[in-house]
């Protein structure tokens, strides 16, 4: 019986000990995550990653920031099984009007891990091959 393949979660977000925390911790609980600095990196990794995956997103950034990063996957049909979780500073969330039908959730930072769990759970179900008694909180 072949194994399930794990749910695949792509962190973008330019702060690199905020992206490798949050990638270290989504692992550990059986998720498969891929880190990106910019929206140019993540749109990289979603050319070689399966389709149906859910992008935890920072706005600000630079290279490509958040809002360029939507509007170019926007334009890439083969990327339509990507949704979109925005996961940005207090304040940017509500100066910024996206109508995006990939966004499925805006979370704040600090990050409340309970809140991600849930939105995960609810576009990708529970992660596969959770390690018994682990949870994200």
């Amino acid at each position: 019986m072949a194994q399930a393949t794990p749910p695949m979660v792509v962190v973008v977000d330019d702060q690199a000990l905020f992206r490798r925390s949050l990638q270290h911790r989504l692992r550990s609980v059986g998720y498969d995550v891929m880190g990106a600095e910019n929206g140019v990196e993540a749109l990289e990794l979603l050319e070689a990653a399966p389709g149906n995956c859910v992008v935890l997103l920072d706005l600000l950034m630079p290279v490509m920031n958040g809002i360029e990063f939507l509007q170019a996957l926007d334009r890439r049909p083969e990327a339509s099984k990507v949704r979109v979780m925005l996961v940005s500073g207090a304040g940017v969330l509500d100066r910024v009007a996206l109508d995006s039908s990939r966004i499925v959730a805006r979370l704040q930072k600090p990050l409340e891990m309970s809140e991600l769990r849930s939105a995960l759970e609810s576009e990708l179900g529970p992660a596969t091959g959770r390690p018994p008694g682990r949870s994200l909180n």
